[in-house]
């Protein structure tokens, strides 16, 4: 092209951009025409673009139907009931077509009016995490079980918005559903008053206060939690949680000592102990508080010994919540399984240094063959990705785990800062969606992450960094659940030291294969 030409081009270029980008606003989704969001929870923020950093510029009410206009990152642009136009998030609303108000497939129920059919869907996992969004990225806010049927409210990226058996909503990965329609529910007649301490449709109150429940136009308040009980057996130990009002609870672990923390929504400490000493193999203590008011939580906190894990199981009628703490038996996890280690950099790829002289590609390699040998005792087939000081690419790394049909695969480094005051261990899994077996792989490799990092948190004390996401080459084409293990900050002088000794290699080895144990020994999923 001529100097000229291209001069002139150039100059056309960003009038041709602008251009472009006016229209995609006045016809941002032609194929959103006709569709409207309804919104799913009570109430919703509406922001001025598609993401939580955009400023809310208003709220709508569960019920409310919008308009949809376009839709970006898994937002929905809108018209709200007060004329203007904003962004809200999918995960908050079921979407359907104004020209069909019975759809057969996800996405149908919402606004109320008699349906023919809805969509059902069943629980085939043994115990499935309800999340907060379409994703494994998204917080887990309760559990359903195999068998649970739940009202499918839309669906996004694979994943289905449905009803939960505790009265809330929540995102669940659809490869551990199956879909099915079922006839419309009928509203519920209770067949006994109201009484205090009871509710037909619960909502989260302060105690005493009674409101109408804006879905059912019945009176609710909050429960009172009415008995804790502790049983044991064998290794087990069984907590029951008696409450007067269905249950919505959320659960997590936190380390440094172990504890198990679980938040009862709508529910005050009403009858229960402040603290309840049990000393079995697995909880040392229950500590009971009252965490928060309007709307109230009541929070448990069970202090762990040995590792222990946890499930949950709420009763049919959602009034009592049981938890069972135990150790894993991993003496046959191991068995049989391929398990492919990758010891970061290598060769010519040093990796990061410390300011004492440590490098990460020794650090990663000495722990790996630790890791590798212990994993080989325990009856696993061990692929490593390189044995020695070589360089191997990325790419080969993960042809070598894909070729031998691995497992699982744990790649293990060293972190670095700029602030060399920053320190902590965090893992990482791949950030990416797609296909329904991508999301299931990268499912895996959450529960994989989050297990590794519990024991390395417990092992090495160090500040819990997170399980976190990121594109990692290796973690985005293993065939194979997948984990990057950030172990420590090598750019922290206090860590770097730590890294220079048997102990610390030891017990970090030692807790990457507790958690592939784990990991393999566990039978929940997602």
């Amino acid at each position: 092209m001529p100097y000229k030409n291209r001069l002139h081009f150039a100059l056309a270029f960003p009038c041709i951009l602008a251009l472009l980008f006016v229209i995609f606003l006045a016809y941002p989704n032609i194929s959103a025409a006709g569709e409207n969001a309804v919104v799913s929870v009570n109430v919703a923020n509406v922001r001025s673009g598609p993401g939580t950093g955009n400023a809310v510029t208003g709220q709508v009410s569960r019920g409310d139907s919008l308009p949809v206009l376009g839709q970006a990152d898994g937002w929905y642009q809108v018209n709200t009931p007060n004329g203007r136009t904003g962004w809200i998030a999918g995960w908050l609303v079921a979407v359907n077509t104004t020209a069909t108000p019975a759809p057969t497939t996800p996405g149908v129920p919402s606004t109320g009016e008699p349906q023919s059919s809805v969509q059902v869907a069943t629980v085939t996992g043994s115990v499935v995490n309800v999340r907060s969004g379409p994703g494994t990225g998204n917080a887990v806010t309760g559990q359903v079980n195999q068998g649970n049927s739940l009202p499918v409210l839309g669906q996004a990226d694979g994943w289905y918005h449905v009803n939960t058996p505790n009265g809330g909503t929540g995102w669940i990965a659809g490869w551990l559903v199956s879909l099915q329609s079922a006839p419309p529910e009928q509203p519920a007649t209770p067949t006994e008053p109201v009484t205090p301490g009871q509710t037909v449709n619960p909502v989260d109150e302060n105690p005493g206060k009674v409101d109408q429940d804006p879905d059912s136009g019945k009176a609710s308040q909050s429960g009172r939690a009415l008995s804790l009980n502790v049983s044991q057996s064998g290794s087990k130990t069984k907590t029951t949680v008696l409450a007067s009002a269905p249950i919505e609870y959320t659960s997590f672990f936190l380390s440094n000592p172990d504890r198990l923390v679980v938040d009862l929504k709508g529910i005050t400490p009403g009858d229960l102990p402040s603290s309840k000493v049990v000393n079995s193999s697995t909880v040392k203590q229950i500590r009971v508080g009252y965490y928060q008011r309007d709307p109230d939580v009541t929070r448990l906190v069970f202090e762990l010994l040995g590792g222990a894990q946890y499930e949950a199981l709420l009763s049919s009628d959602r009034k009592t919540l049981t938890l069972q703490t135990y150790i894993p038996d991993l003496s046959r996890a191991y068995r049989g399984k391929i398990i492919a280690i990758d010891a970061g950099h290598g060769g010519s790829e040093t990796g990061a240094m410390g300011k004492g002289g440590t490098r990460e590609k020794e650090v990663n390699l000495d722990i790996a063959k630790r890791v590798a040998r212990l994993l080989e005792a325990k009856g696993a087939k061990v692929v490593m990705t390189r044995s020695s000081d070589s360089y191997v690419g990325l790419y080969e790394r993960t042809d070598k785990a894909n070729n031998a049909n691995a497992d699982v695969f744990i790649s293990i480094h060293m972190n670095a800062n700029e602030n060399r005051s920053y320190g902590g261990t965090s893992t990482y899994i791949y950030s990416g969606y797609g296909s329904a077996r991508e999301n299931a792989r990268i499912q895996e490799s959450s529960r994989l992450a989050h297990y590794v990092q519990a024991e390395l948190l417990r092992s090495l004390n160090l500040r819990d960094a997170g399980v976190r996401e990121a594109n990692f080459a290796v973690l985005r084409t293993s065939d194979m659940p997948a984990i990057l293990a950030e172990v420590a900050f090598i750019s922290n002088a206090a860590e770097e030291k730590l890294m220079g000794t048997d102990s610390f290699r030891n017990k970090a080895a030692e807790a990457i294969v507790r958690g592939i144990g784990i990991y393999f020994a566990e039978k929940r999923s997602a």
